[in-house]
Formats: C-alpha cells, structure tokens, sequence
C-alpha cells in the first residue's frame, strides 16, 4: 500500500511540474499590446458609480495568437486587420462578464491591427509578429 501511495504522489507531482513548466513558458511569450482607448458614450449614471471597464490585448509571438479580455462595454466588436485593411478574424460578443477572445493571424509573420468598437468604447492598437 505504502508503494502505491508512493508511485500516485510521484505520477502527481510529474503531472503538475509539467504543468508548471508549460505553463511559464507559454507566459514568456506573452507580450502586452498598447490600446488606445476612447469611451465614446459617457454614462448617465452618478458621477461616483463603482462602474468599470476592462479593455487589455496580449499577444503570443510563437503562435500568432492575440488574447483580449473585455468586461462592462457592451457588446464588443474585435476585429483583426492585416497590412492590406482585410480583417483576418472577426469575433461578436457580450461583455457583462469578463470575456476573452483568442484571435488567430494567419501567418505569423507580419503586422496587424487590433480594433475593438463597442456602442461605449473605442479602442485600436498595433501587434506585430
């Protein structure tokens, strides 16, 4: 019994090194990408609400991926545009939770425009790969 203990800790303890090491390699490609931000659509609400908004974008030079999370500006457009003002990757969605698109440049060369329109934000910023 005490072996089969000892070979489930060992199995375990592989399981989440590997995981671990996945994990942080994947982070050091991440790379912020810089958003210029407008709110287009100033609130009615009081000037002291606790009303937020998240608008980031990251992107994962290895793999041609852009990662946005959004949260509280409405339903969001995010588009994807290439050096010839042909959008590449086109994603719709709601935004009360906080929400992460992923979206894929065809070829991971190359520089490309993020745009992310909703009725209350505005935001566009550069990703090269």
């Amino acid at each position: 019994m005490k072996n089969f203990i000892a070979i489930i800790s060992l199995l375990l303890a592989g399981v989440v090194s590997a995981y671990g090491t996945t994990n942080s390699s994947n982070e050091s490609n991440k790379n912020s990408i810089e958003l210029n931000k407008e709110k287009t659509h100033e609130s009615t609400g009081q000037e002291r609400s606790l009303e937020y908004s998240i608008i980031e974008a990251y992107s994962y030079s290895d793999s041609g991926i852009v990662e946005v999370t959004l949260f509280n500006i409405g339903g969001a457009t995010v588009s994807l545009i290439d050096s010839n003002n042909q959008i590449v990757c086109l994603e719709t969605v709601e935004t009360e939770v906080a929400t992460t698109v992923y979206l894929t440049a065809p070829t991971v060369n190359g520089t490309y425009n993020i745009v992310i329109a909703s009725s209350n934000w505005y935001a566009e910023g550069v990703v090269e790969f």
